[in-house]
């Protein structure tokens, strides 16, 4: 498994003849305030697919992923999730919870697999299993604290890596004002999952990049904070930055 981390909370993930896009997207200056670099999204393989979270605009970029796949690929999304979506030519296919997927059929080079989320705003979401070329990592979109992790490590755990969100944010626009309870995941509650998880290690993600004062309010230095957080729970880390690929060899 070849493994790129995107921008923002994007994975590109390379195994045999496919190419898998997790939450990739390109389409973020008018909210990229931190500066992160946008990586273009782009494949080789001959087969290619993409998976979706949920269809909030930093995690679903129709536009750019039609781009990478093309008329053949796919886009894999939990049925709750299919109907949130934009309309768009992409090829759209929907799976159910727990149910495993091939990537593709006549190669079955990825398996991925939903399994629950909770989204901060009430929206559809879940998590991705992804399983190829002996690798297993698990990809948590920008889900909050919930009690499925207990569950998730006991069926499908061990994981070698677990993508986390880390940016805690709190929201207050129109009706979604009057809480400070933060509709992400916070550095402490992500290094938590992670090792409830049974994950060799856990890479942060969904940080460092938007920030609108008085109304999309990240927890600062939240990189930091989570790497410290790791630190005193023993539990291993992996910090890629935008653009940057898993170096399998010395990073497990």
């Amino acid at each position: 498994m070849h493994l790129q981390r995107l921008t923002w909370a994007g994975l590109k993930l390379e195994v045999g003849k496919t190419t898998l896009f997790i939450d990739a997207i390109e389409d973020a200056p008018d909210w990229n305030s931190g500066g992160q670099p946008v990586i273009p999204l782009s494949a080789q393989t001959s087969e290619r697919h993409a998976v979706i979270t949920h269809a909030h605009t930093d995690h679903f970029d129709p536009t750019a992923v039609y781009k990478a796949l093309g008329d053949r690929g796919s886009v894999l999304c939990h049925s709750s999730v299919a109907h949130t979506l934009p309309q768009h030519k992409l090829r759209i296919q929907e799976a159910t919870l727990y149910e495993p997927i091939l990537l593709n059929w006549l190669t079955a080079d990825i398996m991925a697999l939903a399994v629950p989320a909770a989204d901060g705003w009430g929206d559809p979401q879940v998590s991705w299993i992804i399983d190829g070329g002996g690798k297993r990592i698990i990809h948590c979109g920008d889900t909050i604290w919930h009690g499925h992790w207990w569950n998730i490590k006991r069926q499908y755990g061990p994981f070698d890596l677990a993508f986390m969100p880390i940016n805690g944010v709190t929201y207050q626009r129109g009706r979604f004002s009057g809480s400070t309870i933060p509709a992400t995941m916070t550095p402490e509650q992500a290094v938590t999952a992670a090792k409830i998880l049974g994950a060799r290690r856990v890479c942060p993600i969904h940080y460092g990049m938007y920030d609108d004062p008085g109304h999309y309010v990240s927890i600062p230095n939240a990189l930091e904070l989570f790497l410290e957080i790791a630190r005193k729970q023993q539990i291993e880390t992996l910090v890629l930055e935008p653009g940057e690929w898993v170096d399998w060899q010395h990073a497990l």
